[in-house]
């Protein structure tokens, strides 16, 4: 599996007139900008940077949808090389994501499944012959340039929704440092429960990664194997919910390996895992986003309300637990007033599914 894991930064944007591309153009000339609604993307060339702010623009219009709020500008930046930090926010940029550029991706990738097939074989004591047909097995399962505009089609929303989902509803968001205080709560994202920030990545989501994402929700459903969620008996945890409301991201582990600093300040880790067998933490991580997906899914049709998250959101942005909002609001919006009778509640939705 090859993870990415890039700590995202948010910051005031100071008030600049100038056209969004103008502004980030000053900062790295020698690239290329294509403007969404609400921010730019800036890449080597022109007709990738047009490509991704396609997602961006894209994610833009759902996140309107499901949350109700204003996005401020961003900047999503194809890398190598990535421009100054300080000079886009300088510019008035609140948000910056680096997103590897497809060259940077294939020889990140081929670099770390090579290395990982080769750990593989090795412990599994393979002659030479059958090492270097398990590598060549698991470089095919590396993303064609058609399978990459596909999954950034669905990840730049995915990673955008993050931060925007965070600077929505925890503007100043409070540091908490795990390292004087051990009890401290870590994040995968911002403030929020890990469940509720992922489900806020994963509803801007293409509807090609949401389809194939209920899918696998079923398939795990009736017992099956899904080969890119690997070796996994998924039924029991799909069903847990209160396991799901209290689960620390089970991605976080991997992320603060790479880059401790998201336990005390929070960050988004950027995954792109090939399809294929994975160690029993990886399908955990790969089970998460399946679950959280459904249960916005299930959310937003009980309710019959798009913003339903927002309405979470906001509850718990002011102190309130999910219970609390529960027993205030649940019942308004056809909800169960308990997590128990949620819980029963989510169990025969998932089991109809």
């Amino acid at each position: 599996m090859l993870a990415l894991v890039l700590l995202l930064t948010s910051t005031a944007p100071s008030a600049v007139p100038d056209p969004m591309c103008a502004r980030a153009l000053r900062v790295a000339p020698a690239l290329s900008c294509a403007a969404a609604d609400h921010g730019v993307v800036l890449a080597s060339a022109q007709p990738e940077a047009d490509r991704l702010a396609t997602y961006a623009r894209a994610g833009e219009i759902r996140f309107s949808t499901r949350f109700e709020r204003d996005i401020a500008p961003y900047v999503v930046v194809s890398t190598p090389p990535l421009p100054d930090r300080a000079a886009l926010n300088a510019a008035g940029f609140s948000h910056i994501l680096p997103w590897p550029a497809p060259r940077a991706f294939d020889e990140a990738a081929r670099r770390s499944v090579e290395q990982g097939a080769r750990r593989f074989a090795a412990s599994q004591n393979m002659s030479p012959a059958q090492t270097e047909e398990v590598v060549a097995r698991a470089l095919s399962q590396i993303p064609d340039a058609k399978a990459q505009a596909a999954l950034d089609a669905g990840m730049v929303p995915h990673e955008l929704g993050h931060l925007w989902f965070t600077a929505a509803f925890w503007p100043e968001r409070p540091e908490t440092d795990t390292k004087t205080d051990p009890g401290a709560p870590r994040h995968y994202g911002g403030p929020g429960p890990d469940w509720l920030d992922e489900a806020a990545a994963v509803i801007l989501e293409d509807e090609p990664t949401a389809a194939q994402r209920r899918d696998h929700f079923r398939a795990l459903m009736k017992g099956e194997a899904v080969p890119a969620v690997g070796p996994i008996e998924g039924r029991a945890i799909l069903l847990d919910l209160p396991g799901l409301l209290a689960r620390e991201h089970p991605g976080l582990a991997r992320a603060v390996a790479v880059a401790p600093e998201l336990a005390v300040k929070g960050g988004v880790g950027v995954s792109f895992t090939p399809a294929g067998a994975g160690p029993r933490p990886a399908a955990l991580e790969r089970v998460f986003y399946i679950q959280t997906r459904v249960f916005a899914d299930y959310l937003i049709r009980t309710t019959d309300r798009p913003a339903i998250l927002a309405d979470i959101a906001q509850a718990m942005a002011g102190g309130r637990s999910f219970e609390d909002w529960l027993a205030s609001d649940g019942a308004a919006h056809g909800l169960p007033s308990t997590l128990s009778a949620l819980s029963d509640d989510w169990r025969d939705y998932a089991l109809g599914v």
